[in-house]
């Protein structure tokens, strides 16, 4: 039987199957939306598929399907995430103000050289590395 949140599918898509659940966690208000749904509908539900890697009870190699309800957290605002969000403030004015044209297109010059992000992003990264 599979653990919470998890079920192996790839044996028996629809109909009769030795997991109850299978069909379950491909379905919608009871109708059937394909082998691999994923993202969200409305504000319900939230699908998501991941291969398993071998911890918490996964197989490593095999396709697991979760379905979770979809929730709104009551309040993000906490103390202890508050210093993150004031680097990150900062950072954000800084590259908008203090760097010049010619500072953020060296940034942007760096960003494409194999790192697959844009200046402005790598800027960010290494200004919170250097003020943690």
């Amino acid at each position: 039987m599979p653990k919470f949140g998890q079920v192996h599918f790839g044996r028996n898509y629809f109909g009769d199957s030795p997991y109850p659940t299978e069909n379950w966690k491909r379905s919608y208000l009871n109708i059937p939306l394909g082998l691999r749904v994923r993202k969200q509908l409305g504000k319900t539900i939230i699908f998501r598929v991941r291969r398993g890697n071998g911890v918490a009870g996964a197989v490593a190699g095999r396709v697991y399907q979760d379905k979770y309800k979809y929730v709104v957290p009551g309040n993000i605002d906490n103390i202890e995430g508050e210093p993150a969000r004031v680097q990150l403030a900062a950072a954000v004015s800084n590259w908008k103000t203090v760097l010049t044209v010619e500072q953020k297109t060296e940034y942007n010059k760096r960003a494409t050289k194999g790192l697959r992000m844009s200046g402005y992003n790598l800027y960010i990264r290494e200004y919170i590395k250097a003020n943690i």
